[in-house]
């Protein structure tokens, strides 16, 4: 609450920019999202460049990086220093409060310290506010640094508030404009739920109505990687290199696997009536559901009338029903 004291002077643009990030997630491209986005947090906060991270708090590595008016070298020197960076730790311990080097060094001992001389001074950085949020179901962190090329203009108690308060706000507009994008490619129905994860099952990202569903169906489990009965079927999918949806033994939850660049797009829904049908049988409930009779259904799937008659004799069994109008009561109730 404190920090909102600091916010009342800028209060309208802030407000202004959170608006602005969520309703371009329809109209920005998903991989100029996040550049964007940042040229849009300059108008609160004076920087000169900036890092947006993403990791994992189990594996302690970043997944990507976006790089806003720095050196590609800046990524892998941060690396390479990171045991001598004072930042680091207290970074870790301090989640969702940003640490400004001015915090740890004062000016005299950071311009002579290895770490500047070696990783900042090389890439004419100056001042370094930076911050760490945490999201504690999945494990995900997203790390937020800016920077500065001024010595002379140091970050201030304002701007370090506004940071603070957007730092959410930018990481949330992203996972929506990402998921927005997987929506719109792969087709998904409303009661999929999506997540990325990596070979081991650790997410890299995760809708939260994904990790709802999760909570639900295994309440004694954590979710920073994929439940053990999920991370079975997902496994033996990935072994297989199948991408077909798996019901894992005993549990009433779906899952689909895709290969989605070095990383692998999940889909994972609650069991509907139709998911115990075949193929096939989702063909012909879907042609019947739409009005067609045995002929018309025949025709449309290239089938005899009683081939159809006999799947649906099938389906019926296998729903629990027994006519045309209980079978239109099962799919519209879904």
């Amino acid at each position: 609450m404190k920090n909102n004291l600091f916010l009342t002077p800028a209060n309208d643009a802030i407000q202004h920019l959170i608006s602005q990030l969520y309703t371009a997630t329809s109209r920005i491209e998903l991989q100029e999202f996040r550049h964007w986005a940042l040229a849009q947090l300059q108008s609160v906060i004076d920087f000169d460049g900036a890092i947006w991270s993403n990791g994992h708090q189990q594996t302690l590595t970043f997944h990507n990086h976006t790089l806003f008016n720095v050196a590609d070298e800046l990524g892998e020197l941060l690396l390479t220093h990171l045991s001598i960076n004072p930042m680091a730790d207290v970074l870790l311990t301090n989640l969702g409060q940003p640490i400004d080097m001015r915090d740890l060094l004062g000016d005299d001992e950071f311009y002579q310290s290895e770490i500047y001389q070696k990783c900042f001074q090389p890439m004419g950085i100056e001042r370094i506010l930076a911050s760490i949020h945490l999201d504690e179901r999945s494990g995900l962190f997203t790390l937020l640094t800016l920077y500065r090329f001024d010595r002379s203009k140091p970050f201030t108690q304002q701007e370090k508030a506004i940071q603070s308060n957007l730092l959410y706000h930018l990481l949330k507009s992203a996972e929506h404009a990402l998921f927005m994008t997987l929506e719109r490619q792969a087709g998904n129905e409303a009661h999929t739920h999506l997540g990325i994860c990596d070979a081991k099952g650790y997410f890299h990202q995760a809708q939260s109505s994904l990790l709802d569903l999760l909570e639900r169906h295994f309440p004694d489990q954590t979710f920073d990687r994929l439940p053990e009965p999920l991370l079975q079927v997902f496994n033996h999918l990935i072994d297989s290199n199948q991408k077909v949806k798996a019901n894992p033994s005993g549990e009433k939850i779906q899952l689909k696997v895709r290969q989605f660049n070095e990383l692998y797009l999940l889909e994972i829904w609650p069991n509907g009536p139709l998911d115990i049908l075949s193929s096939r049988e989702k063909q012909v409930v879907d042609a019947i559901n739409k009005g067609m009779t045995f002929k018309q259904a025949a025709q449309h799937l290239t089938l005899s009338p009683s081939t159809v008659s006999n799947h649906l004799y099938r389906i019926y069994q296998k729903l629990n029903i027994g006519s045309r109008a209980q079978l239109h009561a099962l799919l519209n109730n879904r």
